[in-house]
């Protein structure tokens, strides 16, 4: 039986993907779990498995080739299995329909089944006298999906899909007297990303300006030119040479995750200082009897296995507002940062209240290695509740983080620092680390988050909890 290889999905921002190289000719024999092929996507480049046994049948997409998240890049069959014409071509008209025969309607051809033709569960839709032809891009709308190419949109048909046009009042687009068409889903993201629409260039029908026209203005994309300096770039000096810098797929969509997140995630932060001598006491006992073959343990590791308690001990912090609402989870999903040279990712350890400390280490180690090299596996790159970003490590004692749409909350760790500290009431040599935890307001207030935050120091300074 064949099946379909699709570009993955990793986070429900990611539109497409692009094939780095094929690590499989056609024609060659794969076993399920076998990797074929590396992708670059927006997060990281991945490697892609084969999840069933056959021969690569047929490499539908080249090396180099950005195609959406869904589409098919590959097949993979039997050796005897004959596979249909896979070609890429643009889908041309359909044929006029035949003459109308004795027993047969007008609208329905000879022999052909009345009944409406259902869409694959694989993305595809399959005529039932043909092969299945894959659905267009994302970023067609519904009445460009259905029509020809050769037949224009009707206006009207745009509107049912971005929904009604309004024009925006002068007030708003900053030049007097100017009124812009723009779709109620393009002024939204507008207001979002702090684009003015009267500098977006507007494709849509009558000079409408559409969502993805107001994307592309964000991305300085050549299709919306500024026709005017607009926010920042207004008091830029010009004459101080500049050239523009070419974002990498991972940079630009940091810039865009980042600018959402900090706009439209109403953050409170919350700092404390943990004394970290105990831990900092168990952790080289620890490293002394560990495999010296082994990494050794960090303070990073503590600070996973307490959050992992955390929010097992804390269910109010163990949620996200995903769409229009409040999502509560069970298990303790925890992303961590990883800094590559070209910007970050975060990976996630998935289930960590089920682990030992020592496994919970071994895997996080092992997570950010893989990080740094490009291995991560896509279910790798989504389903974190929380996340962990240690700065210390650079010397940073303090610094806030923002969240990840999706996620809830964010733990920003600084430096360990020997600073005197008041014991018995004397000053005596100690360790301090400051810890800032950064919280959704949707989904908890500032008392749950302060008890949370104060259990998860209490787990730093008593570091034998995180080994139970």
């Amino acid at each position: 039986m064949a099946y379909e290889v699709t570009m993955p999905q990793m986070g429900y921002d990611m539109t497409e993907g692009s094939i780095n190289r094929w690590l499989v000719e056609e024609g060659a024999p794969v076993e399920r779990g076998d990797v074929i092929a590396s992708i670059a996507t927006e997060k990281a480049d991945i490697d892609i498995e084969a999840y069933a046994s056959g021969v690569l049948k047929k490499i539908l997409v080249q090396p180099g080739t950005t195609v959406p998240v869904g589409q098919a890049i590959a097949i993979i069959a039997e050796a005897s299995e004959v596979i249909p014409d896979q070609g890429t071509a643009p889908e041309e008209p359909a044929p006029a329909a035949p003459e109308k025969r004795a027993g047969a309607s007008a609208e329905t051809p000879e022999g052909a089944s009345e009944k409406p033709k259902a869409a694959d569960g694989d993305g595809a839709r399959r005529s039932e006298d043909g092969p299945k032809k894959p659905y267009p891009s994302r970023n067609q709308s519904p009445s460009e999906e259905s029509s020809p190419a050769s037949t224009p949109v009707p206006e009207w048909a745009q509107q049912l899909a971005d929904g009604p046009a309004e024009p925006v009042p002068a007030s708003s687009a900053g030049i007097p007297g100017e009124r812009v068409k723009a779709s109620p889903l393009a002024r939204r993201r507008a207001r979002e990303l702090g684009i003015e629409l009267t500098a977006v260039r507007a494709t849509g029908p009558g000079g409408r300006i559409r969502a993805e026209d107001v994307e592309a203005a964000s991305r300085g994309g050549a299709s919306a030119p500024l026709t005017r300096p607009v926010g920042v770039a207004a008091a830029m000096d010009l004459s101080d040479p500049s050239e523009p810098v070419q974002l990498s797929r991972m940079r630009d969509a940091i810039a865009r995750r980042m600018a959402e997140a900090n706009s439209s995630i109403p953050h409170f932060h919350l700092t404390t200082e943990a004394r970290m001598g105990a831990l900092l006491q168990l952790r080289g006992e620890l490293n002394q009897l560990a495999d010296p073959e082994l990494p050794k343990f960090s303070v990073t590791d503590f600070v996973i296995r307490a959050m992992a308690l955390t929010l097992q001990r804390h269910p109010s912090l163990n949620a996200a507002w995903i769409g229009s609402g409040l999502r509560q989870f069970s298990q303790s999903n925890i992303a961590l940062a990883v800094a590559l040279p070209d910007g970050l990712v975060a990976p996630v350890l998935r289930g960590c209240e089920t682990l030992s400390f020592s496994e919970l280490a071994r895997r996080a180690h092992d997570l950010a290695a893989r990080a740094k090299s490009n291995r991560l596996h896509p279910e790798e790159l989504s389903g974190g509740h929380t996340a962990i970003s240690n700065l210390g490590m650079f010397g940073v004692t303090q610094f806030s983080a923002i969240i990840t749409p999706g996620q809830g909350s964010v733990l920003a760790v600084g430096e360990v620092r020997e600073v005197p500290v008041v014991v018995a009431g004397e000053l005596a040599p100690g360790h301090q680390m400051a810890m800032t935890l950064a919280i959704d307001h949707r989904v908890t207030d500032g008392a749950q988050g302060a008890e949370a935050l104060a259990f998860l120091r209490w787990c730093l300074e008593h570091p034998t909890a995180c080994l139970v």
